[in-house]
């Protein structure tokens, strides 16, 4: 399915932070955002064309956010990583910087993840999550803090100089993305798009930082984790794939409990199940919005 057009009715957008600029493409009016929608690790907003497809624009903005070291975003300035807690803080600070209120939070996995925490955090400005492939937190449960740390500090050591393999055609650059995939290769084009560039040494690079490859140095415990989600006041909707990530049974089954307006719905397709089935998702957020 060709999306071009789809992508040439977005609203490039930008918003400065206080350490860059997060960019992302927004269908229907960017003065009046109805939904944030933010994907997952190594993806960009691409990943929302299919859903942004069938967005009715007298609904008001359908924003699809880059993240830090993501697609169009900055990178982090040298000295910074990409830890969990600081995308949070960062759609944290954008929502409160453009006093953006009632809003649904659209979240695939990592995006999904922060819109947990995110949420709990202003609970007064979120009406609805609507959750991809994401249900509660990786947490240090059971983990060996010093070894923990020891990986996480050495793994930034390692990506002082990033460098990401180039290709030298853009077909290229999508196999190899492909190879990596539960999706097809149509669907991965479109993320590639948005994610990859053609250098001035005629060859295609990625955008993304490298350095957001760093583990994590530390994670909450799960008891953090209780304590947030019982501020998740607004409807909860998890939306799985039937060959998503079985990850997601253990989380269920630690925090189901802690949310009380929680739905989950399964759909046919892996974990980017959002990419596969977006009409679904897009009757999904038509009853929030």
């Amino acid at each position: 399915m060709d999306y071009r057009e789809t992508a040439e009715q977005a609203t490039p957008v930008s918003y400065q932070l206080d350490w860059g600029s997060v960019r992302g493409l927004c269908w229907g009016d960017p003065n009046d955002i109805r939904v944030v929608a933010t994907h997952g690790w190594l993806d960009n907003s691409h990943s929302f064309l299919p859903i942004a497809r069938y967005w009715s624009p007298e609904k008001g903005g359908f924003l699809a956010l880059d993240w830090p070291g993501h697609g169009h975003s900055d990178h982090r300035p040298v000295g910074n990583y990409y830890h969990f807690i600081d995308y949070a803080y960062d759609l944290w600070q954008l929502i409160q910087q453009q006093d953006w209120q009632n809003l649904t939070l659209l979240g695939h996995s990592m995006g999904g993840f922060v819109s947990n925490v995110v949420a709990a955090l202003s609970p007064e400005r979120i009406q609805q999550l609507l959750l991809v492939e994401a249900f509660g937190l990786l947490v240090s449960d059971g983990t060996n803090a010093q070894e923990q740390l020891k990986q996480g500090f050495l793994s930034r050591k390692k990506l002082q100089t990033p460098r990401w393999r180039s290709y030298a055609d853009f077909d290229s650059a999508v196999e190899a993305r492909a190879a990596q995939a539960d999706f097809s290769a149509n669907l991965v084009r479109l993320i590639v798009e948005r994610g990859c560039e053609h250098g001035e040494d005629g060859r295609w690079h990625w955008r993304a930082d490298a350095r957001v490859k760093t583990t994590s140095a530390y994670r909450l415990p799960s008891s953090a984790v209780d304590d947030l989600f019982e501020k998740l006041i607004m409807p909860v909707t998890v939306v799985r794939g039937s060959r998503g990530y079985d990850q997601l049974d253990s989380a269920f089954k630690r925090w189901q409990d802690k949310v009380s307006g929680l739905s989950c719905k399964t759909l046919e397709g892996g974990h980017h199940v959002h990419m596969e089935q977006p009409e679904k998702i897009a009757e999904l957020l038509k009853s929030y919005v």
